[in-house]
């Protein structure tokens, strides 16, 4: 019960953080952070509309349910107006971890002497110790685990995800009170990028958790011979304009990094946007990417099964001497005639030639595939359908543009979707785009027959995700509404 009330009675803390400016509450970071979260909570609340929110009923009711005596004014006082608490609402909230076992929050402070009201506020509630002076520092503890310290300029939570007690938490609280810019995070490289980020909430991790979200979120991107321990990475998220963005930006920390991430970026060029007005009608995912086919054709045999792939394709077709052609815009188009995911979508694959010279070569091709029971027949000038274990694929060029396909699919279409086309200038900015028409695939029926009534509501107001590249070491996600005056968390919320 008491951690009931304790939550509760914090939420205080966390409605309203904003800005970011490096101040002395950020040095209370130390430099060695494994985790460290940047949240501006003010403006979440605020897109969230929390006062309006259901969230906001049930806080009410609780305090009602565990609030003792006649604090329940104060309580309520504390809740319409965060700055009584003494906190500085104008500054984000930081929580971080050091090592696995220790969690952190650090917030500024406002006016000290309204931090001692709040915690003999909390006192009376029997969450809090009396806050006792110790070396300059106002120290106590809340709910009997939790640490905390402040002074006129910080105020410091900290707590042992291992059960060690207070008496560890104390000592560290106090040194981390104490620290020099040098030995804090602020110091850092990846703070100053934080900072530069005005999202609602930014996350650095590093060691093994980072080096496995690195791997997770960026290592398609990444060249082969990068090691991940070399990079660092922070992850953003943001709700804006009717989208819920996830962004990922990393950086090489050996000149050895940077080097190679410089290299690697040379080989996507910006995409033209070439293909974005010859999209199906049908068409479910739309890709784009500006590349150079040799580049392409290394990082595609890195993949075990995609090499495999290749390696059958040669018995019938030089695809290697193809893909080497390539250099320019290229695209795939995923299909659908009614959006049913279940059966394999048809699918188009353009790509801009610098040449077509393997043309020439057809007609050897034709002859040697016999050998494996492939045959491949004319469908026009410089336009083939190849057939193989009953399966037929058509492929060819045409002026400087060569294209890829399924039997069915429809090709050379006229600005199918009409989203897509509202996304031309945005797709032009960016080396790599995949646009997902979620409007298109039947979500909200398959969330009434899976018996989700409560996904029925939030998925119908769902137009499109989309996953964009300016630059090899970023990689951003977006989750997109029909109405774009609404916002994305007020709505999940």
């Amino acid at each position: 019960m008491k951690k009931i009330q304790f939550l509760s009675l914090m939420a205080v803390a966390i409605m309203a953080l904003c800005s970011c400016t490096n101040t002395d509450y950020q040095k209370a970071i130390p430099a060695n952070a494994t985790l460290v979260v940047k949240a501006d909570m003010k403006s979440i609340s605020e897109k969230a509309d929390f006062k309006n929110s259901k969230w906001k009923t049930m806080l009410d009711a609780s305090l009602i349910a565990v609030v003792k005596g006649k604090d329940m004014k104060n309580v309520k006082g504390y809740i319409d107006d965060p700055m009584k608490t003494g906190i500085d609402f104008s500054m984000p909230l930081y929580v971080f971890m050091v090592g696995e076992e220790t969690a952190g929050m650090t917030m500024k402070v406002n006016d000290e002497g309204d931090v001692k009201d709040f915690l003999l506020l909390l006192q009376k509630q029997g969450l809090a110790s009396k806050p006792v002076e110790k070396d300059g520092l106002m120290c106590g503890s809340l709910v009997d685990d939790i640490s905390y310290s402040y002074d006129s300029k910080s105020f410091l939570l900290l707590a042992s995800l291992k059960g060690k007690g207070t008496s560890a938490t104390n000592r560290m609280a106090h040194e981390l009170m104490s620290l020099k810019e040098d030995d804090s995070f602020a110091s850092t490289e990846a703070f100053s990028r934080m900072n530069d980020e005005d999202d609602d909430v930014v996350t650095y991790t590093s060691g093994k958790w980072g080096e496995e979200i690195l791997a997770y979120v960026l290592e398609a991107f990444m060249p082969a011979e990068i090691d991940m321990k070399d990079l660092d990475a922070i992850m953003c998220l943001n709700f804006e304009n009717g989208q819920a963005s996830f962004k990922a930006k990393a950086w090489g920390k050996t000149d050895k990094a940077k080097a190679l991430l410089d290299e690697a970026d040379k080989n996507f060029g910006t995409i033209d946007g070439k293909y974005i007005d010859c999209v199906s009608a049908n068409t479910l995912v739309w890709m784009g990417a500006n590349v150079k086919g040799e580049w392409a054709l290394g990082k595609l045999k890195e993949n075990k099964s995609i090499k495999e792939m290749l390696f059958m394709l040669e018995r019938a077709v030089d695809i290697e001497q193809m893909l080497r052609a390539v250099n320019g815009d290229v695209a795939l188009e995923l299909q659908s005639e009614d959006g049913d995911l279940e059966n394999m979508p048809e699918y188009v694959m353009y790509a801009e030639l610098k040449n077509s010279d393997f043309l020439k070569d057809v007609d050897d091709w034709k002859a040697s595939m016999k050998d494996y029971g492939i045959s491949m027949n004319s469908r026009g000038d410089n336009q083939y359908a190849l057939t193989m274990d009953g399966d037929s694929y058509l492929w060819g060029v045409q002026s400087d543009d060569l294209f890829l396909s399924s039997e069915n699919a429809v090709r050379g279409g006229k600005g199918g979707i009409h989203s897509l086309a509202a996304h031309k200038d945005d797709i032009k900015k960016n080396k790599f785009y995949i646009y997902v028409d979620i409007e298109k695939i039947p979500l909200v029926d398959f969330a009434k027959q899976s018996g989700m009534s409560f996904l029925v509501e939030p998925l119908g107001e769902l137009q499109s995700v989309v996953v964009k590249s300016s630059s090899i070491d970023e990689v951003t996600l977006t989750i997109e509404l029909k109405d774009k005056g609404e916002n994305f968390l007020k709505q999940l919320l």
